[in-house]
């Protein structure tokens, strides 16, 4: 009886270990193996290398810094990379890669960024190649270091506008970054000590641009030899200078994206036109661009958007082609009393039978 009550009692004490133990997943069992210990059978390239450990810990962090952040310079990179003018959009060039073809294979094979974040934060360090590892590293750790975008929150937009100083854009912007420059950022650097000197001819500028521009115009010099910018002092008119453009698929900032810059400036030989609302940048030294807007949508809302500009172009022409036929029959049947009259009813004829047509069609 003794005997069988210590089994039971076991049986009880297996029963509650089974179900509070947690189940360790094939990756994580081999994370936290000694390294000491090989197992039979076991996939190469499972367990990633010391430096793409490294790598992948500065990656998380930067990711649970600033997710959103993270997500928009990915897509910056991005679009940049799959520009037709890459040689020119694309810089710095990715050291990790050799070239353009490289880049784009490797830019298939990285996760979405949100869902890289969820699978770091459950420890699983296996879901990326060491080339996606490296190039991850580049774009958001490297060049983070020396400029990075911060995301604000939708509550501190308002404060935005009044520390600028400029009204709240006609259309409420869906994200807004601030750009901020490391140390070791020397053309940042460069130019804070020129708006130093110049105080009192800081000025602030609005550019509506592509969003495969952005990524040289942050990290390179923004502005080649012969390049130049034109910006506007209303940022309403920026917004409608801009394109809506194809984002990153399942990115939170959105799949439809369009982007308006806020860049200050310092008044050192650019030329203003004459009713002081625009301005034509022509040194990149005297330029910093400070935030980001941008306005994202999913595909069905930027549809939605379409077809609702669409609707009164449409009403206008069915309505024309209304008129257009009223007026051909009309003329068709004036046209019946050609015969009786002169070459004016002929001529009458003619026109009333040729807009009929074109009703038609």
């Amino acid at each position: 009886m003794g005997l069988s009550g210590n089994i039971n009692e076991i049986g009880n004490l297996n029963t509650s270990d089974n179900q509070s133990r947690k189940l360790l997943s094939w990756r994580r069992f081999v994370l936290v193996m000694p390294q000491s210990i090989v197992l039979p059978n076991a996939p190469e390239g499972l367990i990633p290398s010391p430096e793409d450990m490294n790598s992948l810990y500065l990656v998380q962090s930067r990711l649970q810094e600033d997710l959103l952040g993270c997500e928009a310079m990915w897509t910056l990179f991005v679009t940049a990379a799959l520009s037709y003018r890459f040689e020119s959009r694309l810089r710095p060039f990715p050291r990790s890669c050799s070239n353009i073809d490289r880049v784009w294979q490797v830019v298939e094979d990285v996760p979405r960024i949100e869902i890289l974040h969820q699978q770091l934060m459950h420890c699983d360090y296996n879901s990326c190649t060491s080339s996606v590892i490296g190039l991850l590293s580049e774009v958001l750790v490297d060049q983070g270091d020396r400029v990075f975008l911060s995301s604000l929150r939708t509550c501190e937009f308002q404060d935005l506008y009044s520390h600028l100083g400029m009204p709240p854009p006609r259309r409420q912007p869906t994200q807004v970054f601030e750009i901020r420059t490391g140390r070791g950022n020397s053309r940042a650097n460069a130019y804070a000590h020129l708006r130093k000197q110049n105080k009192g001819s800081v000025r602030m500028g609005f550019l509506g641009c592509q969003l495969e521009t952005l990524y040289a115009l942050l990290n390179d010099d923004p502005l080649p030899e012969g390049e130049s910018l034109e910006l506007t002092s209303d940022v309403n008119e920026a917004l409608d200078n801009t394109r809506a453009q194809a984002g990153v698929g399942g990115s939170r900032c959105g799949s439809i994206l369009r982007c308006v810059a806020m860049v200050e400036f310092v008044l050192q030989g650019n030329e203003t036109s004459a009713d002081k609302k625009h301005v034509l940048v022509r040194d990149g030294e005297t330029m910093q661009v400070t935030y980001l807007m941008l306005y994202g949508q999913s595909c069905k809302e930027h549809e939605a958007e379409m077809e609702l500009k669409v609707q009164p172009v449409g009403k206008l022409i069915r309505k024309i082609d209304d008129y257009e036929l009223s007026l051909g029959i009309s003329l068709l049947i004036v046209s019946s009393m050609a015969h009786f009259g002169s070459g004016f009813f002929r001529h009458f004829a003619q026109t009333g039978f040729h807009i009929l047509k074109r009703g038609l069609l």
